[in-house]
């Protein structure tokens, strides 16, 4: 499991203890996926405007014919015929919502472990929005020999930032090889 995808379930288990939501928001055509984005901003925006105290996880998922289409976890219940004329508005085509248990949001968690296409390289696949606090990937820390090298490195040379990066773990490198073959 990947931090992402760790960050992710934590958010949605935080946000299900309201009862959750799963929407599905596709289009008619396959756009860019800067355009798909730019209608997602201009949705959300709509829906948050209509419903101020929604909260949620949106997943951006590529599909090989239908492109890039939404998933998005709510907080409560929205009236889906409302949220058709809003989404028409934002040039969105079809709608599909169904009421999940938490466990069921793991369900959207399986697109953020799959490869990331080159096409979706420095996008976010998830966020949440709304006024919550949901887990961010950098709150996850996975104790491993590495990261635990890592953290003590990080201490004692005050790292700070993420410049030379390289290096740092080059000599991190360095350490677990020499602390393995210590044995």
């Amino acid at each position: 499991m990947n931090k992402s995808k760790a960050a992710f379930l934590f958010s949605a288990q935080r946000l299900g203890t309201q009862g959750l939501y799963m929407w599905t928001f596709t289009f008619a055509e396959v756009l860019s996926i800067r355009d798909t984005r730019k209608r997602w901003n201009h949705l959300l925006t709509l829906l948050r405007r209509r419903w101020p105290g929604l909260c949620g996880l949106r997943v951006f998922e590529l599909h090989d014919r239908h492109g890039l289409h939404v998933h998005l976890v709510t907080n409560r219940f929205i009236d889906v015929n409302e949220a058709r004329k809003l989404s028409k508005i934002a040039g969105w085509g079809r709608i599909h919502v169904m009421r999940v248990a938490v466990e069921k949001a793991a369900y959207l968690a399986k697109y953020l472990s799959k490869d990331r296409e080159p096409c979706l390289k420095g996008w976010r696949l998830w966020a949440g929005f709304g006024e919550w606090d949901w887990s961010r990937v950098k709150d996850i820390i996975f104790e491993t020999p590495r990261s635990v090298i890592y953290q003590a490195c990080k201490a004692f040379y005050c790292w700070k930032g993420n410049s030379d990066f390289r290096s740092r773990m080059e000599l991190v490198e360095k350490i677990f090889r020499r602390v393995i073959e210590e044995g």
